[in-house]
């Protein structure tokens, strides 16, 4: 089902166009229809006021202080809607009162341009002249938003928004996606500040771990771009990886001061994310991709230390912590030897690199592992659980020092004397 905002978009163009009416539109869209009807009557009430033409020599300042408020230093710090900052000084209003005199304006700009300029800029880029109506009014819904788990939810909107932008100018204007992967790091940080100001534990950790799999998601999306585009396209999109990855960690990382497992757990996934991303491109012989996916795996695999020294400090979680790392620490290794035998020699390198922090400190995952750190001694794995009988050198029939294994046991047999026999006679 669309949105309500997409459904009002798209009868608004079919009326204007002369492709449908409004009781055409409203019988089309019969579910949404009592929302739809008064929102729709208002827009063609709009759309219907006589049309304002501009003197040339308005229509050409106009231009004149667009183009240099949009190249200055101020626009790209602050937004749009910095331009009816006047309307808004907080000696004179409050933040709602500043939010309606920026909504105040945008409805000016919507009644003059047309009813259509509001829905026509979501679709606008990074360089379109609507762009700029696009920022401004996702300002505005961030003033008016005061629910804490509904800011974080538009945040994430937005930034899906900003991935959209990047796939759309990687193909066609790669020299403006630069601007969309700012955008995107933007509303990302902003998530994440948002949920962990949340006052609510529960709530907290719940909003950091939707940002984190939402990046999650992300990262494999800007995964599918990069394959998609050529290679000087393709750089920005690492950029945008990158970035996602840096704030994967972020979030995680607010995420183990409430819930250390659970970011462990999060993390190890992301982890073996990277590692598949790794597998897929080593067997297609593309090892830029699958040295960068390491590069990014071996971030994360760093990061799991400091959840663990999180828990650590915060007194609880770090043995479960421990033993979570390491049981995937030997699944990763599997994977990485499986990979090792598919790339090419130069990513060979990166691929013994990787191996190598496996090794840098044997056991430093914690004082939950054997000694040895051997994966093979990982508490847990289904071939060595502590609980069977005879498989460890303290379990009875095992060791020299146990009747009925040493030379000096009668008959050497476990239970019955003679081996079978009916004993010495």
């Amino acid at each position: 089902m669309k949105k309500i905002e997409d459904i009002l978009a798209s009868c608004i163009e079919d009326i204007r166009l002369g492709r449908s009416t409004l009781e055409g539109c409203l019988d089309r869209y019969q579910l949404v229809r009592e929302q739809l009807e008064p929102l729709l009557r208002i827009a063609i009430r709009i759309q219907e006021l006589p049309p304002v033409k501009p003197t040339e020599s308005f229509k050409s300042r106009a231009k004149v202080h667009l183009m240099e408020y949009i190249h200055t230093e101020k626009t790209a710090k602050k937004s749009w809607s910095s331009i009816f900052s006047y309307l808004s000084r907080p000696t004179l209003y409050s933040n709602r009162m500043r939010a309606l005199a920026i909504g105040a304006a945008i409805l000016v700009v919507v009644t003059v341009s047309g009813a259509g300029t509001a829905y026509a800029s979501r679709g606008s880029l990074p360089g379109d002249i609507l762009y700029p109506v696009k920022i401004g009014t996702e300002q505005f819904r961030r003033l008016l938003e005061t629910n804490d788990v509904a800011e974080v939810e538009l945040e994430l909107a937005f930034a899906g928004t900003r991935l959209a932008e990047i796939e759309k100018l990687a193909n066609k204007a790669p020299d403006k996606a630069p601007m969309a992967v700012i955008g995107y790091e933007k509303s990302i940080e902003m998530a994440i500040e948002k949920a962990g100001q949340i006052t609510d534990i529960g709530v907290s950790g719940s909003m950091l771990e939707l940002v984190a799999l939402t990046i999650l998601e992300h990262i494999s999306t800007l995964d599918r771009i990069e394959d998609s585009v050529s290679e000087a396209a393709a750089n920005t999109v690492r950029q945008a990886k990158e970035i996602a990855v840096g704030e994967q960690v972020k979030a995680l990382r607010s995420l183990a001061q409430r819930d250390p497992l659970r970011a462990a757990e999060m993390n190890i996934y992301a982890m073996q994310n990277r590692l598949q991303r790794a597998s897929d491109t080593a067997d297609k012989g593309e090892a830029t991709k699958a040295e960068a996916a390491l590069r990014q795996f071996t971030q994360l695999h760093r990061f799991g230390d400091e959840i663990i020294q999180i828990a650590k400090g915060l007194g609880h979680g770090a043995t479960a912590v421990d033993e979570l790392n390491a049981r995937a620490t030997h699944n990763q290794m599997e994977v990485l030897g499986n990979i090792y035998g598919k790339v090419s020699d130069e990513a060979m390198a990166s691929v013994e690199e990787v191996m190598g922090i496996f090794v840098e400190d044997p056991g430093k995952e914690g004082e939950g592992l054997p000694e040895n750190g051997a994966p093979d001694d990982i508490p847990g794995k289904s071939d060595n659980l502590p609980e069977e009988p005879g498989n460890g050198p303290e379990e009875p029939g095992n060791g020299p020092e146990e009747p009925g294994n040493g030379s000096e046991g009668p008959g050497n047999g476990s239970e019955g004397p003679g081996n079978g026999s009916e004993g010495p006679r």
